[in-house]
């Protein structure tokens, strides 16, 4: 039977996501920065990726392996032969293939939970004849016992929410993995009505092999009550194939019974399914054991199986590992486990409490917990509408999203056969990329994730986080770009130049440019052509023609009177905080619009991005016309500065007064790590991110007769540090520039592309186009960072 039409192919999911993170990782680094709330800003990735509980081993375990290593050694180095002489030469116990030893170890702590169930079940009596192991690792036993049921078109039937590199495992061996969907709450439980349905609907077109269980669950770990187990179980006897259960996480996990443990009443009598379940599980998981005493063990009442198994297996045991694995299992003490389950069950329920407080800051239920609070992970499902808003369409770009965004190293739950919008997080021991853990890093974790909730909130989307991060998009190929006239009031500048349209041309892109709209910048129809771009006639043939339409900023007419469809790409200044509901009405549609106010500051000022690029005009230009208004009435005035902000608008302020040779100006930064550019770029004094009553008391010590205002952070509203006090502070006749103004200003008086005058004739100036009054210089900077953008979402990945 073919895959069905619309159906992905898991091992393609587990692949893609593989080679998702392989390019995003290239563009990301130690040193890359993620935004926190508050203007916290965090450094490198976190991982919670990885399984590991990151818990030490049972240290009488530990002092065991040191002894049992010491007599390994003190055995190669003697006459007499090995540790426990008589034991470690006795051909059943330490038998290479099938060690005597391990099994009896195995059936009894290992298996314990099916031998010593919890109170009112009966136990079953795991002799050590019904198991089988192998040295290092269950998976090679998983691998194993799918080859035993394994023929051409097989499929085998999984349960939602398997562990995530199965596809991979099942593939191997030509079956097809084939999904069963968990009920639709939070509880994530097998839905036995669903699994029969799917097992029946199988076995009718004869390719039905098996079932694949991963209980008490990975990444979701589900409460099952045993009634519940038992219809789980009635529907595996009548489907009547071989089941095989991953139960790795059995001991990390207060009070489970495994499935194997039940007995199922039917017409032709009890059914043990103990004699129909292969269980499978480790001593890596609940024992922490690492490298040479690891073991993988299988469990089964059906030892024909079990001897098909056994006889596929061709890794053998060394008696040296043999008897390290035997010290770790011997070694290792109830309490241990105990206590470990109680450190992991409080480390997710901080988690659980965490994700609480974001839900409860926004209002509503972004982020909704799966399953319950035991094991090692917690399984996140992120709002549906809100992902939608961000042109989130799949676990998989919520993964991408996550890594790229927030530094957030995670799984998509579409590589577990689920169709939810969730992660899995490795709550017990998130790390750092670098390896490194810390008490500190879940609370970091959560603290990343929120702060992206709200960038989501305020506008960012999946397309313009690529954007930010310069990472080539996954989407549509780009082929036509269009370039339209600027419509904003008094603003000369366009988007690309000739010189980048030949650029774009050169990469195998269409360009098509309205016509005029480089003129006053400079730019010519006729230098358009010659670039290799056509000249269309209206904004609305622009539209018609191009996948990716570039401006520098939003048209002042109705955007949605335009040709527009699902996926093309608007390209530009947003302005996200005014435009929010534009913008969400835009993506509504299908229409990305992707904001380079969210484009983080360029480190490599070879090619900066656009917002840096603009940045640097405005803050010399708000410098000089600052300057020149000040000085207007008194021109012999000496000129005092105080800079709010040391992004790039800020720095070029500096830079500008000391061209003029002005009084070195007081810098205000948010960061301390800022200090040292403020110093560089001819500050005498540094603020480390005072609140307005430090301003207005700087103001009346210091008496600054210029202030330019260019704090905030990017597609954020700006925020107020110029308060009234700060105001009436100011010498007589002063003049602040408020770079910010669209944002919400600096300045508390501040009022949009106007100027205002203030008690004591203080001038109050904002204007949204400084870079405007060098058009030429301008476009040639702004269309330099756009065409690299445009680039990046015309590549395929």
């Amino acid at each position: 039977m073919n895959e069905p039409v619309g159906v992905p192919d898991p091992v393609e999911i587990a692949d893609r996501s593989d080679a998702r993170k392989k390019v995003a990782r290239a563009f990301l680094s130690p040193a890359s920065r993620f935004p926190g709330l508050d203007g916290r800003v965090h450094h490198g990735l976190i991982d919670a990726y990885h399984g590991e509980t990151g818990l030490p081993m049972d240290e009488s375990a530990a002092a065991a392996v040191n002894s049992a290593w010491a007599e390994v050694m003190a055995g190669h180095n003697s006459v007499a032969g090995g540790p426990r002489s008589d034991e470690f030469r006795d051909v059943s116990l330490y038998n290479k293939r099938q060690p005597l030893v391990l099994r009896r170890l195995a059936a009894d702590r290992l298996f314990q939970r099916l031998s010593r169930p919890v109170p009112g079940m009966p136990p079953v009596a795991v002799d050590p004849e019904d198991v089988v192991v192998c040295p290092y690792s269950s998976t090679v036993l998983l691998e194993e016992a799918i080859a035993t049921l394994a023929r051409p078109g097989g499929v085998l039937v999984c349960p939602e929410g398997y562990y995530k590199s199965v596809a991979g495992h099942i593939a191997k061996f030509g079956l097809r993995l084939v999904t069963s969907p968990v009920t639709a709450d939070t509880r994530f439980r097998i839905d036995p009505e669903a699994l029969a349905r799917t097992l029946e609907a199988h076995a009718r077109q004869g390719d039905l092999c098996g079932v694949l269980l991963t209980l008490p669950g990975n990444p979701v770990v589900a409460d099952y009550t045993v009634e519940e187990l038992a219809e789980i179980g009635r529907v595996l006897v009548a489907a009547d194939v071989p089941i095989i259960c991953d139960m790795s996480f059995d001991l990390l996990v207060e009070g489970h019974t495994p499935i194997a443990t039940l007995t199922v009443d039917t017409d032709a009598g009890p059914v043990a399914l103990y004699d129909r379940v292969l269980s499978i599980t480790g001593n890596s998981k609940a024992y922490n054991a690492f490298g040479p005493c690891k073991l993988g063990a299988a469990c089964s009442g059906d030892r024909a199986w079990l001897d098909q198994i056994r006889d596929r297996l061709r890794v053998s045991f060394q008696r040296e590992t043999t008897h390290l694995v035997r010290a770790v299992l011997e070694a290792t003490s109830a309490e241990y486990l105990a206590h470990n389950r109680k450190l992991l069950r409080e480390q997710v329920d901080t988690a659980h409490r965490m994700v609480a407080a974001i839900n409860a800051r926004f209002g509503r239920s972004l982020l909704r917990p799966l399953g319950s609070a035991d094991g090692m992970f917690m399984t996140v499902e992120f709002d549906d509408a809100v992902m939608a808003a961000a042109g989130v369409r799949s676990s998989a770009d919520l993964e991408d999203l996550l890594l790229m965004a927030a530094g957030v190293d995670c799984v998509a739950l579409d590589r577990t056969g689920s169709p939810r919008m969730g992660v899995r997080l490795n709550v017990s021991t998130p790390r750092r990329g670098t390896g490194e853990d810390g008490p500190g890093l879940l609370g970091e974790l959560f603290d990343r994730i929120e702060r992206l909730l709200e960038r989501i909130d305020g506008g960012l989307t999946y397309a313009g986080v690529l954007l930010e991060r310069r990472i080539p998009a996954r989407s549509r190929r780009v082929t036509t770009v269009g370039v339209l006239r600027e419509t904003s009031a008094r603003e000369l500048r366009v988007a690309l130049t000739p010189d980048d349209v030949e650029q774009l041309v050169s990469h195998g892109l269409r360009v098509a440019v309205q016509r005029a709209a480089g003129w006053r910048a400079d730019f010519t129809d006729a230098a358009y052509t010659a670039a290799g771009a056509s000249v269309a006639d209206t904004a609305d043939a622009v539209f018609a023609a191009a996948d990716l339409v570039v401006w520098v900023k939003p048209p002042v007419y109705d955007l949605e009177t335009m040709p527009l469809r699902p996926g093309q790409l608007l390209l530009g200044f947003q302005d996200p905080v005014r435009r929010r509901e534009r913008i969400r009405v835009l993506r509504g549609r299908g229409v990305e619009s992707l904001a380079f106010e969210w484009i983080p500051r360029a480190s490599d000022t070879a090619q900066p991005d656009p917002l840096s690029a603009m940045s640097r005009i405005a803050g010399g230009v708000a410098y000089r016309e600052g300057r020149e208004w000040l000085l207007a009435a008194d021109p012999e005035r000496p000129v005092r500065a105080l800079v709010l902000g040391c992004g790039a608008a800020g720095l070029a302020a500096m830079d500008a007064a000391d061209a003029y040779r002005d009084e070195p100006p007081t810098a205000v930064g948010r960061h301390i790590e800022q200090k040292d550019d403020a110093y560089a770029h001819g500050a005498q004094e540094f603020l480390l991110d005072p609140n307005p009553a430090e301003v207005a008391e700087h103001i009346a010590a210091v008496q600054p007769n210029l202030v330019i205002c260019a704090a905030g952070q990017r597609g954020t509203r700006a925020p107020v540090l110029l308060d009234h006090t700060a105001l009436q502070s100011l010498p007589s006749g002063a003049v602040v520039v408020d770079l910010t103004g669209k944002a919400g200003g600096n300045c508390v008086a501040t009022r949009s592309d106007d100027t205002v005058t203030v008690a004591d004739e203080v001038t109050v100036m904002h204007r949204s186009n400084f870079p405007s009054t060098r058009p030429k210089a301008a476009s040639r900077a702004y269309g330099a960072a756009a065409s690299a953008a445009i680039l990046r979402f015309g590549a395929m990945t």
